[in-house]
């Protein structure tokens, strides 16, 4: 039986090898090479080209290679294929036996050497957990192009009006950091020029740029139309767990984030998934690594660039977005680009996408945008304290975090079912006022991610609570509550969310269904929390908990607002939004936990950076509170006086399913708000801890139950998670 290893293996020795002639063009090629006469005592490295060997041949006669003879294959074959080069000095020297040109021709090499200055790595100062982002090039006159992916750890914003930086962040670049040069100046990036709405590329503004650092001009040749030229790939490799240590290691000398050259061959155009939809991109077959986002693809016969890389896969290829795309889209060509002839412009195929961009941004309503990033880190205010006459002090960290400095008078705990407040518009026509409101709220769809696709549905089911009897029964005896477009399953004995369930959509067509709307938070509702109904008063924490807790906690939505808020129709949108200020959907939680703008270490910028990595805008997300016994109990108040004491969540779990170009993707996080044991009831550290969690963790942490076809995707081990743990500044761990 042939394993997807081997599968994948023998598909990228041909794919690589095509013009040498496949794998029987390989063995003699490399036959001098693979053939060892050992002595005594066989070496590893002996071992391993023996393996190679041996491996090759079964490959060449049909036969499946045995697991050493894979091994042998990846160590021996795969570097010999596609070497990779040090540059040192601003020069190079390449004696690999298929790739000698680059050195013995003088014009290529010419070429090459001309553009060393004008790639660099992208440098993210006082960014501990992630110290530089990819790489970048020179493309016009104090312009860098890079991937959209890579600007969006600094930046914020789609299109080429309202972008700024993310408060607290900013960004250089380093044209140096060779492998025995290892850092130069770092160029200052001032602007964010543009992020392109469809393909996985950003234009930003650097200061300081002389004649040194000149632009490459961009080819008006097509990529995908240029199957079989040799290219380089010039960039700053990191190390990539996602490939076999060893193999990588040998690769790189051990060496990772210094400029490399890595040559290859263009393979033809392959669609594949960025951003939310599948675009048609160029192909390569260059050793690259994570770090190498956002390196340019050069022709070494014409020395233009034929594409900007943007992704890759161990064993399949590389994905690039070619630079003849970028020639006809108008708004590329006036940010001021350079081609290597005029560019054509005209019609192109993603105007739709530039529509959208420009629609969310007239529609954006924000303060005065600083483009810029803080010229220091040091120039952000401390803390300042605000006084209050209620006996609470609130400290801007920058987070607002309000500290109880009294205790509420003790009395019974039972608390009645809130009666339903009389709501003002808007929002108010579609506030449930009895059971029977909740007609027509069929909750979570499982097949929602084949829902605006040709593709046979595949069904996504809600989690489970690993007991089932944690779960609060509804009035008609059921176990989950539905709303528009998400489900809760509540946890009794907590009266707080177990597990929730949502649909979650980027559709211009479903988040903007009627013209002449309004669809700003404040045109959507009045922010009022309601019980609900159909529960039991135990069962739910009630409103006034939060109200008047003296300010200690946020009603965190565990159900994000903006996630649900979609529809067919106004009201089907509107009844999204509402529903989502149900207290059976609130958690105690610290300001800013799970707001996507507010920039720094928040819980909502994650589903944006898994949809970097979807062929659809549709998502299934799952979150919840890990409900410890050890959490910490918190005295609030309820209706007529009374006193509730409930035990804080100190992590949340969020697990994002989205659709891929091979199936589906799960996607898991914890993030955690860290309440200290002082005097004042609960102190909030300024950064959240966030990381990556396996499935099978989040499980075991939350005392949930996915379904096995969920947990078959877990990405936490693959080439997309740790691209997005990667992008999303997030660690990638375990249970401390």
């Amino acid at each position: 039986m042939t394993t997807d290893r081997e599968r994948k293996l023998r598909d990228y020795i041909n794919l690589v090898a095509s013009r040498m002639g496949g794998i029987e063009a390989v063995m003699a090629h490399f036959e001098e090479e693979l053939t060892t006469q050992t002595e005594g005592i066989e070496s590893t490295e002996e071992a391993l080209r023996r393996n190679a060997q041996g491996g090759l041949e079964s490959m060449a006669t049909g036969k499946a290679p045995r697991p050493e003879e894979i091994s042998g294959i990846e160590a021996i074959i795969l570097p010999d294929l596609r070497p990779v080069i040090d540059i040192s000095g601003g020069t190079f020297e390449s004696n690999h036996r298929l790739w000698t040109k680059l050195s013995t021709d003088t014009a290529i090499k010419a070429r090459i050497e001309a553009a060393l200055l004008s790639i660099g790595r992208i440098e993210l100062p006082g960014f501990g957990a992630i110290p530089y982002g990819g790489t970048g090039f020179v493309v016009g006159d104090g312009l860098l192009m890079t991937n959209r992916h890579v600007a969006e750890i600094f930046a914020r914003g789609l299109g080429d009006q309202q972008l700024s930086f993310i408060p607290g962040r900013k960004a250089g670049i380093d044209f140096l950091r060779e492998r025995d040069n290892v850092a130069g100046r770092i160029f200052r990036i001032t602007n964010v020029r543009m992020i392109h709405p469809y393909w996985d590329m950003a234009i930003l503004e650097v200061e300081g740029l002389d004649a040194a650092h000149r632009p490459l001009p961009l080819s008006l040749a097509d990529a995908r139309d240029l199957a079989g030229t040799e290219v380089v790939v010039i960039g700053y490799p990191a190390f990539d767990s996602r490939n076999p240590a060893d193999v990588q290691d040998d690769l790189f000398s051990g060496r990772y984030g210094v400029k490399r050259l890595q040559p290859g061959l263009l393979q033809g155009g392959f669609s594949t998934e960025s951003f939310g939809k599948v675009v048609p991109a160029a192909s390569h077959d260059c050793s690259t690594l994570g770090g190498n986002s956002g390196s340019e693809t050069m022709s070494i016969e014409t020395g233009e660039i034929v594409a900007l890389h943007f992704a890759g896969r161990y064993l399949e290829r590389n994905y690039a977005v070619p630079t003849a795309a970028l020639a006809r889209d108008q708004r590329v060509i006036d940010a001021g680009v350079i081609f290597a002839g005029t560019p054509p412009g005209g019609s192109n195929d993603w105007g739709s996408w530039w529509e959208r961009a420009d629609r969310r941004e007239s529609l954006s309503v924000a303060a005065p945008i600083n483009t810029s990033p803080p010229a220091s880190a040091a120039d952000s205010s401390a803390p300042a304290a605000i006084s209050a006459s209620n006996g609470s002090v609130t400290f801007e960290v920058p987070l607002r975090i309000t500290v109880s400095l009294g205790t509420p008078a003790e009395a019974p705990a039972a608390v009645g079912t809130e009666a339903v407040a009389e709501i003002e518009a808007p929002g108010a026509s579609v506030v449930p006022r009895s059971t029977a409101d909740y007609a027509g709220r069929s909750g979570y769809n499982p097949d929602f991610l084949w829902g605006n696709t040709e593709l046979p549905p595949m069904t996504v089911p809600m989690p489970d609570a690993a007991d089932p009897g944690v779960l609060a029964p509804t009035k008609d005896g059921g176990k989950t509550l539905h709303y528009q477009n998400f489900s809760i399953k509540m946890h009794a004995k907590r009266r707080l969310a177990l597990v929730t369930a949502s649909n979650v959509t980027e559709e211009p067509a479903l988040r903007e269904p009627e013209t002449g709307r309004d669809y700003s938070r404040k045109g959507l509702f009045s922010e009022r929390w309601f019980p609900d109904l159909r529960l039991d008063a135990q069962y739910q924490l009630p409103d006034i908990f939060f109200s008047i807790d003296e300010g200690a906690f946020d009603k965190g939505h565990i159900v994000r607002r903006d996630d649900i808020a979609w529809g067919k129709t106004f009201e089907a949108l509107l009844k999204g939004n509402v529903d989502s200020f149900h207290v059976t959907n609130c958690s105690p939680q610290v300001a800013g936990f799970n707001r996507s703008d507010s920039g720094i270490d928040n819980w909502g910028d994650l589903e944006n950076h898994v949809l970097s990595e979807a062929a659809s805008e549709r998502l299934c997300v799952f979150a919840g509170p890990v409900l410890s016994e050890t959490d910490r109990i918190f005295v609030g108040r309820g209706a007529n006086r009374t006193t509730i004491r409930a035990r804080i969540p100190q992590s949340f779990w969020k697990v994002i399913v989205a659709r891929v170009s091979d199936g589906i993707a799960a996607y898991g996080f914890l993030l955690e708000q860290v309440l200290a044991d002082v005097q004042l009831e609960f102190s909030v550290a300024e950064n959240f801890i966030s990381s990556m969690r396996k499935l099978s963790e989040i499980e075991a942490l939350a005392r949930i139950s996915f379904h096995q076809s969920i947990r078959d995707v877990d990405q936490y081990d693959t080439v997309r998670g740790i691209e997005i743990a990667f992008r999303s500044a997030v660690e990638r761990g375990s249970a401390r």
